[in-house]
């Protein structure tokens, strides 16, 4: 690699790194006192960073709020599915186990990182249509992976052949909204934990297993 080259990927990575620790600054921001409440000073100074550092980033803070939002998502995305995200269940019971730590990382999201969840579910939406289409844009990839694995349970003879992948996929993004909100309760309406998850997974094991002769 010569000199020039060089110091270009040198300069592209500082600013990849300054524009992460921007979005970074503004995730935290966002989840702790809300989108309305902050400014691209409040992001400028949690970053370490002029005003004229920002804008050379992001035009305004709107702009800086769609890599929030797909921040969001990944991060719920690998906090809910955890390690075993992109594996396969092989069985019924090993597909209901899964949908089952699933609904708890729900209720371990909401306790540990509650702003997240009430950004993601209350807030977000109402910003603006652009934020909404955002988020649908990024919950359409959540359930085309539940799509994927729907299909994958078919083949493997667990889920109930005569499914459509598409709805079943929508199923289990319901299921994961449903529990969040659930956990956002806390159990004031009398659905505690062990409640939701039970139900949940019972739904799921009736509304998509294979029937058995």
């Amino acid at each position: 690699m010569t000199a020039e080259p060089a110091r270009d990927h040198g300069r592209r990575a500082r600013a990849d790194r300054r524009r992460t620790e921007l979005m970074g600054a503004a995730y935290e921001l966002v989840v702790t006192r809300g989108f309305r409440a902050i400014g691209v000073a409040d992001i400028a100074a949690s970053a370490g960073v002029s005003h004229g550092t920002f804008y050379n980033y992001f035009a305004n803070k709107r702009d800086i709020l769609d890599a929030v939002i797909d921040h969001c998502f990944v991060r719920i995305r690998d906090l809910l599915l955890g390690p075993e995200g992109d594996d396969t269940p092989t069985t019924l019971d090993a597909f209901c186990a899964r949908y089952a730590r699933v609904v708890d990382r729900c209720y371990d999201l909401v306790a540990t990182e509650p702003g997240l969840v009430n950004f993601f579910l209350l807030e977000a939406s109402s910003i603006d249509d652009a934020v909404l289409d955002r988020c649908l844009h990024n919950a359409r990839a959540y359930a085309a992976e539940s799509v994927a694995k729907i299909r994958l349970g078919i083949a493997n003879g667990y889920l109930n052949p005569t499914l459509d992948p598409e709805i079943a996929g929508e199923v289990l993004l319901a299921i994961l909204v449903s529990a969040l909100l659930s956990a956002l309760r806390a159990g004031s309406d009398g659905l505690t934990q062990d409640r939701v998850r039970t139900q949940l997974v019972a739904f799921l094991r009736t509304a998509l297993g294979a029937q058995s002769d």
